[in-house]
């Protein structure tokens, strides 16, 4: 009996936990794994699952895969009538009333899948009697049975669940120390599950082992909160900080646990931690009719001691919620942009099948798009105008900010507003009156726009604009091609730039990471350029060259005073 379960991923270094979990933990059934991607055609999907021939099929659903993981299993019924269909994820376990009566799904598994698809497997094979199996549901006699889940996989029972000669070089890894969530947020899932389930630390040292050993670049850990528990999570930096090699951790926290003793048990580990912390929004209102009992103050001092500890961070906000209106999530904006975190991801709520929120969605005056990811259009407290407004700051965000390749240019704008929002929502505009949105455009262009913002929309001074620019652009690129608005090379610079990178004094004082380099390394990893201010510290006139050199992921750059 062969069995072929699919995840289809949202990209191509993306890899799916679950069907690698249920295939280590239902050994030694016959299980084959087939990852692809939304970017992938029905039609190589159908043919690779077609060739394999299996006998029963398992397909991962969530919102970003439910319409092709549906429509892939139709057409899959259709070639292969004989195959049973099973469906998994938290897209369909909440969903079972709607989708059961299609026809092509044989059984649905709910919720954590590693036990009842193992029963499953059993019931099938004939073992034991499929009203035994618990966490499925399924039609019978024209009636449809839900059986709950009754118990829990214990986690020590699941091996790696990567296979030795799979190649995760370039993949983003996940992995879990635990399952469930001490948070009852409204909009979420894993606020269902409130019993949290541990691994041994036994097992996470020789898991954290193996993962270094397959060269593995980010290991993002899916625990909804890594520092819930604060003595495991000392115990967990402390296995991680032994771990040999460049491996990164990708984690998430709780800010509010986040305090000096804390961070000092990241002491030694910096350079390979990086967190993701859920602020959502700091409108104390809305956390209420959320139940998310955050204490804000808590929160932003956590992120700002992280911060001050240099360990990267991402940090997300959500519009949309109840009870925030576009001036109240405005000031989130700002409360968590003043910090600085090295990205802020600007998402949209989503109305998710069995969350509370989406038994409340009449009483918020929430409307929400009806296909998948299930996007709040408007709320009673804020109008689809202004969630499309906050769309396109999002996108902005997006690229400029959080690319931080623009750093010196926008902390620069900044200073011409009240409030950082200000700058984006005048930004938004000056691309919406331009009709630069929903187009593609190429990273120089971004300095373009930027760059026309500042004088046509701002009137500043252009010299001192195309100077930031120019900065950002030659820090973070190790292209030598500038953007149009700053292409002004002057070929007299060249042969002063070239004295000085051939002065070793002047290179071990000035940028000692080049000594050692052959002529044409450093011709390679170098450019320069003329600047008429000091961008560097104090932005007063100054003529000088900036040299700039790359290396190994990090940029540093020496001046020239003329």
């Amino acid at each position: 009996m062969k069995t072929l379960l699919i995840g289809i991923n949202a990209k191509y270094y993306h890899t799916n936990l679950a069907i690698r979990n249920i295939k280590k933990f239902c050994y030694p059934y016959d299980i084959e794994i087939f990852d692809t991607t939304i970017n992938d055609s029905t039609d190589f999907m159908l043919e690779t699952v077609s060739e394999e021939k299996p006998d029963i099929v398992g397909i991962s659903c969530y919102i970003w895969n439910i319409e092709i993981a549906l429509n892939l299993a139709e057409n899959i019924k259709k070639i292969l009538p004989e195959v049973i269909l099973v469906l998994g994820g938290p897209e369909v376990s909440y969903d079972v009333e709607n989708l059961l009566p299609k026809g092509f799904i044989d059984y649905i598994v709910l919720g954590e899948g590693e036990i009842a698809f193992k029963e499953l497997l059993e019931a099938i094979e004939g073992k034991k009697d499929i009203k035994e199996v618990p966490g499925i549901s399924y039609v019978a006699n024209g009636e449809i049975i839900i059986q709950p889940q009754k118990n829990y996989v214990n986690l020590n029972d699941i091996p790696v669940s990567y296979e030795e000669e799979e190649d995760l070089t370039n993949k983003l890894v996940y992995y879990e120390t635990s399952r469930g969530c001490p948070f009852k947020c409204a909009y979420c899932l894993s606020s269902i599950d409130n019993k949290l389930r541990y691994e041994s630390l036994e097992k996470i040292e020789r898991d954290l082992k193996w993962f270094a050993d397959k060269k593995v670049k980010i290991l993002k850990l899916i625990d909804r909160s890594f520092n819930s528990n604060r003595k495991r999570a000392k115990e967990i930096l402390s296995i991680m900080r032994k771990i040999d090699g460049d491996i990164v951790f990708h984690c998430e926290v709780n800010p509010e646990l986040v305090d000096e003793e804390f961070v000092k048990e990241l002491e030694g580990i910096k350079n390979r931690i990086q967190f993701e912390v859920g602020v959502q929004t700091t409108n104390k209102n809305s956390l209420r009719k959320i139940s998310r009992t955050t204490a804000i103050e808590r929160t932003l001092r956590g992120i700002k001691l992280l911060k001050e500890a240099n360990i990267k961070l991402h940090v997300d906000l959500i519009a949309g919620l109840p009870g925030d209106s576009f001036e109240t999530f405005s000031k989130a904006f700002d409360d968590v942009y003043s910090l600085k975190p090295d990205e802020i991801q600007l998402g949209f709520l989503k109305i998710l099948k069995g969350t509370p929120l989406a038994k409340k969605v009449e009483e918020f005056g929430i409307v929400y798009n009806s296909k998948p990811p299930y996007e709040v259009l408007y709320t009673k407290d804020m109008s689809y105008e202004k969630l499309v407004i906050l769309k396109g700051i999002a996108f902005l965000l997006d690229k400029y900010y959080n690319s931080g390749k623009f750093t010196k240019t926008l902390e620069y704008l900044e200073t011409y507003f009240n409030k950082p929002f200000d700058l984006y929502f005048e930004f938004y505009k000056y691309w919406k009156i331009n009709k630069l949105l929903y187009k593609n455009h190429s990273l120089k262009t971004l300095y373009d726009i930027l760059h026309n913002f500042s004088i046509e929309k701002m009137k500043l001074n252009e010299e001192l604009i195309k100077d930031l620019i120019k900065f950002d652009f030659l820090y973070s690129n190790t292209a030598k091609d500038l953007p149009d608005c700053v292409k002004e090379k002057d070929k007299k610079m060249q042969d002063v730039f070239k004295k000085y990178l051939k002065n070793e004094e002047w290179l071990k004082e000035n940028l000692p990471q080049a000594i050692g380099l052959s002529s044409l390394e450093l011709a390679k990893r170098t450019s320069y350029e003329f600047f008429k201010h000091d961008v560097t510290e104090d932005l007063k006139k100054r003529d000088l060259i900036i040299v700039f050199l790359h290396s190994e992921g990090k940029t540093y750059f020496a001046k020239i005073v003329l």
